[in-house]
């Protein structure tokens, strides 16, 4: 085993065990070794292991390295090799025999008053009962559902009142990342709003979810960092916010004025703070997401009440046809699209179409097609000339990855005469009382938005005398699911169809959607359901 030490003037040092993985260090609170000195570089130098062998290199710093009094760039350490990386003293010793920790404070002599001490997150708390008290009187103030900021805001007040801190902070780590956010500092910015605050320390509870007391007695600073003499704190502590394994962020405060010393109990109390505070900071985050939540909810609420205003406010309901539809989204808002319009002669347009997908996206598309429809309706002639200009329009504003089933029709209810396009959609069924279930036949092409500059057919068909009920579905029909992964399918849709030939063209599609939410049981719906049916007597 190996160990870098880290001597400070004052005979106490730092050891870091050394293992297999390379150790970088430097002012970057994110290196394995962070050094709180303005002479080292953000990313210093870099120990590595290889074949038995430690080296260290140099990793393109200003001030380079210095082993054993002789400046280099790179080095085969040996152990009892001195060490300087900028201003920074270190011993390198292997066949260390010594218990790991990742950070220990080892003393040459005891001394009066207690320098930095690093105490690890599993060490229990010891606190009074008077600071037991306290807390729990704290618990709801510091816990209870508020606004972020003003927890954060409240807790520096009972930081500062408790604990006698002239300078404090609190950070909070963004949800990405290694950064932090500093929402609540008092008397930490410098001149140029920079904070005037130990780096090590910072990175010691950010990154190693340490506890730390920095201590000065009157007649001399034990373990100081450049930040400490530089900004002349005279005492300080610093705590993780955890939450199991996360770190949220830390509480930090200090004095410059006084020297008053710090003990156990004093960080142990702001440790029982801090997890009073992380408590609250889920508790607000929580409550932000519930806001957010709400927000979103009411937003696809008015989402769907602008999408059900595009759908036909009146359906035909006369002698000679009768039509009936529904559409259940999957979600808030749906990817499935019905129409029908009364032609100026009598004749009857209908559409059912379903977007790839659901939610938003697929309901944007589908209110881009509605809009196509009403545009184009009056100046066609067929259904084929239909569908190649929404084609068109498809392809030019989305790519491959959305298309669009559909089935267009234009029905004549004094001849029976049916003009039918197809667009990648399962076929329309024929219903009779007392007769199978049957298809319309007519040429597949390939769903909108697939294909440029594809001129779509339209088949002629003309329906036989008797009552009798077009029936076409979007796929959440026949693709939804039992507890056993049955899907519902189209043998078992025709099949019911049958049972219910005879009712009117409302009836029927009421029953075909009871018997699909019958059949799925206690499984969610996955898909929009559209259902369409037009009655001829």
């Amino acid at each position: 085993m190996a160990e870098l030490v880290i001597l400070n003037p004052t005979g106490r040092s730092r050891t870091h065990q050394l293992g297999t993985e390379p150790v970088t260090m430097g002012r970057d609170p994110n290196c394995d070794i962070p050094l709180d000195d303005l002479s080292t570089s953000r990313r210093h130098a870099r120990i590595r292991f290889e074949n038995g062998t430690y080296y260290l290199e140099d990793l393109g710093s200003k001030n380079g390295l210095v082993v054993n009094n002789v400046d280099t760039r790179s080095a085969v350490l040996q152990s009892g090799d001195e060490i300087l990386i900028g201003a920074v003293r270190a011993l390198f010793r292997e066949d260390a025999n010594k218990d790991v920790y990742s950070s220990v404070i080892i003393a040459e002599e005891p001394t009066e008053h207690e320098a930095t001490t690093f105490i690890g997150d599993s060490k229990a708390l010891v606190l009074s009962q008077r600071r037991l008290e306290i807390l729990y009187d704290l618990t709801d103030r510091l816990t209870r559902l508020r606004d972020r900021d003003d927890l954060l805001e409240d807790a520096m007040d009972v930081c500062c009142e408790m604990l006698r801190f002239e300078r404090a902070a609190i950070a909070v780590k963004q949800p990405k990342g290694n950064l932090v956010d500093w929402p609540v500092v008092r008397n930490l910015r410098g001149q140029e709003g920079e904070l005037t605050v130990s780096r090590t320390i910072l990175s010691l509870a950010l990154v190693q979810d340490e506890r730390v007391i920095v201590n000065e007695s009157d007649q001399s600073i034990l373990d100081p960092t450049v930040s400490m003499v530089r900004n002349n704190i005279r005492s300080a502590m610093c705590v993780p916010l955890l939450s199991g394994d996360r770190n949220l962020g830390v509480i930090y405060g200090d004095r410059v004025t006084t020297g008053t010393t710090y003990a156990q109990d004093d960080i142990d109390f702001l440790a029982g703070i801090a997890r009073l505070v992380t408590t609250g900071l889920i508790n607000a985050q929580l409550m932000e997401e519930q806001k957010l939540k709400l927000q979103l909810e009411n937003e696809m609420g008015m989402a769907r009440q602008i999408q059900t205003g595009l759908f036909p406010a009146k359906l035909p309901d006369r002698d000679e046809v009768k039509v009936a539809a529904l559409n259940h989204p999957g979600f808030h808002v749906s990817g499935d699209y019905y129409d029908v319009v009364e032609l100026d002669d009598g004749r009857v347009f209908f559409l059912i179409a379903d977007v790839t997908g659901e939610g938003v996206a697929a309901s944007l598309l589908m209110a881009n097609l509605q809009a196509a429809v009403r545009i184009t309706l009056p100046h066609c002639t067929s259904t084929g000339e239909l569908l190649t200009q929404w084609n068109d329009l498809i392809c030019a504003n989305t790519d491959a990855s959305r298309f669009i089933t559909a089935i267009v029709g234009i029905l004549n209810p004094a001849t029976r005469a049916l003009d039918l396009g197809v667009a990648g959609h399962h076929m329309p069924h024929i219903v009779r009382p007392n007769a199978p279930c049957t298809n319309l036949s007519a040429e597949p092409e390939y769903p909108l938005g697939v294909i440029e500059d594809v001129k779509f057919e339209s088949t002629q068909i003309v329906l036989d005398p008797g009552p009798c009920t077009l029936v076409t579905y979007t796929d959440g029909i026949i693709e939804a699911m039992n507890d056993e992964a049955e899907q519902y399918g189209t043998e078992r849709t025709m099949a019911f169809l049958e049972t219910v030939a005879d009712l009117p063209p409302q009836k029927m599609v009421d029953k075909l959607r009871q018997d699909v939410k019958r059949f799925s049981e206690n499984q969610p719906q996955g898909d929009d359901i559209t259902i369409l049916a037009i009655h001829l007597p």
